[in-house]
């Protein structure tokens, strides 16, 4: 009787299991939609799936959750502010799939298991800002943790506390504030960056990558200004 208990047991995970769909199967289609958006192929229907979460309070209004494997179609973003998630935290997470805004989104969650605490992050996708600029291709990093090397600013004043970047590829938008209160860096301050992490969104018909904390813009300084020091000041003068 015990065996027979335990196989209905592991027959009604398999059969849970298998509901189960990947951040990748909820992202990926090549249907653009009417408005060029790239609906998901599961927009009003139920789903569960598992993720790493990246990023959280976005807008108040939501959290990121992304493969172990950065890449295309590897993020999603949740929209639910009822349950308390932290950075790092690997979850299994049930909802509806729906669009908002041009972003694919997970909604009406009805299920919300955290699975690990601390789970290290994913690496970020190395993209080019190109890749940010271009719709076609920057869809395919909708909700993705990323990062992008070796910056100019576009010297250009900031509008909705965006600011122009370029490696050389393309100019794309950096979006601050999108995570709490993210101070605005203006191109009248720094000109130069080695590295911008952050997610990828889209909205006012343009994507962008958010940086989720000050940590994640790396200021690139000449070397004459991060070796300074007195004793090498007065050096000069012996």
């Amino acid at each position: 009787m015990k065996n027979y208990i335990l196989i209905i047991i592991l027959f009604a995970g398999l059969i849970s299991s298998a509901w189960s769909i990947s951040i990748f199967d909820i992202q990926y289609t090549a249907f653009p939609g009417n408005d060029n958006t790239y609906p998901s192929p599961y927009v009003g229907k139920s789903v569960s799936t598992e993720g790493i979460v990246t990023a959280v309070d976005y807008k108040s209004d939501g959290f990121f959750i992304s493969e172990p494997i950065s890449g295309p179609y590897s993020g999603l973003l949740v929209l639910d502010r009822r349950n308390n998630v932290r950075t790092g935290d690997r979850i299994h997470i049930s909802g509806v799939v729906q669009e908002s805004f041009g972003m694919t989104s997970l909604q009406n969650i009805t299920s919300l298991t955290i699975l690990e605490r601390n789970h290290p992050l994913p690496r970020p996708a190395i993209l080019t800002t190109a890749q940010i600029t271009h719709a076609v291709e920057a869809e395919a990093y909708e909700s993705v943790y990323a990062k992008i090397q070796s910056l100019s600013s576009s010297n250009k004043k900031s509008s909705r506390n965006r600011l122009g970047v370029s490696d050389g590829t393309g100019l794309c938008n950096i979006s601050l504030g999108s995570f709490g209160n993210m101070p605005l860096i203006s191109s009248k301050s720094y000109s130069q960056f080695s590295s911008i992490t952050g997610i990828v969104t889209f909205s006012f018909g343009e994507f962008s990558l958010n940086p989720i904390s000050v940590s994640d813009i790396e200021i690139h300084e000449p070397v004459s200004v991060q070796n300074r020091s007195w004793g090498k000041i007065k050096s000069i003068y012996k």
